[in-house]
């Protein structure tokens, strides 16, 4: 796209982040986080009943945990990303939202999922 090899970003001492800027291509990771915000914020405003609201709240209730790590949950994701967010906005701990009423207000949770930098 650029023309340029890994050999001369190397010697010229060029970051993958430079490259990407210039290219307009979207991080991978920040892209996934994106989406995945963005649709859980559309199926937790469901209301009626469809299965895709029924399985991101279901618990299986007869079903113990594997030992060893257990893996991560869908909502486990949510947590910890609001936790990090308001700890880069110095918010206080009486003062947070957990992030299934947040969703509930549309341009509350378009501004929690937009960069930092942006406004």
């Amino acid at each position: 796209m650029l023309g340029i090899t890994r050999l001369t970003q190397v010697r010229a001492g060029i970051r993958s982040s430079t490259l990407r800027e210039q290219s307009k291509i979207r991080d991978a990771t920040a892209y996934a986080k994106l989406s995945k915000m963005r649709w859980a914020g559309h199926v937790m405003l469901l209301n009626d009943h469809r299965w895709t609201r029924a399985v991101s709240d279901w618990t299986p209730r007869d079903v113990k945990r594997t030992t060893g790590r257990p893996p991560t949950r869908w909502s486990d994701f949510f947590t910890k990303s609001f936790k990090e967010r308001y700890n880069a906005l110095r918010v206080s701990r009486t003062d947070r939202i957990h992030w299934t009423t947040l969703v509930r207000e549309r341009d509350k949770w378009k501004d929690c999922w937009r960069p930092l930098g942006t406004a």
